[in-house]
């Protein structure tokens, strides 16, 4: 049953690796990388704490770290090591030259489950529950995950069962840091500073306090934004 699934992730990741041009290569190579969304995350941070406060700000950054570590550990040192499945690109696997590989970018040695999937889908579910009932802000956050995460079937390190697996990772991760976090959260809320008692409000719509941000469509542009200026810098660095 494994060799059986095994052998359909692998058609499928050859079937999506497949697809690939020279002036997608640097900006998948770019979207990839976690630096380049750090504009998205100050955003987050700052309307965080301009709704509520430096006190929940901090928190929900924490929660945030708290939910990466999680989840990225749990790949990489519990599971992976135990594993052991190679990457598409890594020069061992039978594969590897069937695979479009990027600048030489192989990635490291195992790549079950991917990082990359556990730790944009933990934050996207962390996230998730800031952004409770404001559906672009949610369905943004996890186009942003799924995004990332094609990247790195495109760059060949990654078959679609550790991107599916890492994702299942992170939403777990994520959703149990946000109940952790949350208590904090609450209490906050409830004993604001005085310079914030006008800008706190508590919604009761599940039955527990609930952190819901306004203007998410900044953090929507942000990442659109971000997006876009890859891509630019591709396209001008491909056909330049």
């Amino acid at each position: 049953m494994i060799e059986f699934l095994s052998q359909i992730d692998t058609q499928v990741f050859l079937f999506f690796n497949s697809f690939h041009t020279p002036a997608l290569d640097q900006f998948m190579m770019l979207l990839s990388h976690r630096m380049v969304w750090v504009p998205m995350y100050i955003m987050i941070f700052a309307m965080v704490v301009h709704r509520y406060g430096l006190p929940a700000g901090i928190i929900v950054a924490l929660g945030v770290a708290l939910t990466v570590t999680l989840a990225d550990q749990t790949c990489a040192t519990l599971i992976r090591p135990f594993v052991q499945r190679l990457r598409p690109a890594n020069p061992d696997n039978p594969i590897s030259d069937l695979v479009h590989i990027v600048w030489g970018y192989r990635g490291g040695s195992y790549g079950f489950p991917s990082c990359h999937a556990a730790n944009t889908f933990a934050v996207a579910t962390y996230l998730s529950y800031v952004f409770r009932h404001r559906r672009l802000a949610v369905v943004s956050l996890f186009a942003w995950a799924a995004f990332n995460c094609y990247s790195r079937v495109y760059l060949g390190v990654h078959y679609p069962g550790d991107i599916l697996v890492g994702a299942v990772i992170g939403v777990f991760m994520g959703y149990i840091v946000h109940r952790i976090t949350n208590l904090a959260v609450i209490w906050i809320l409830r004993h604001p500073l005085k310079s914030n008692r006008d800008r706190v409000h508590i919604s009761f719509g599940s039955g527990m306090p609930e952190l819901h941000m306004s203007n998410e469509s900044l953090i929507c542009a942000t990442g659109v934004l971000t997006t876009t200026v890859l891509l630019f810098i591709s396209l001008f660095a491909y056909f330049v």
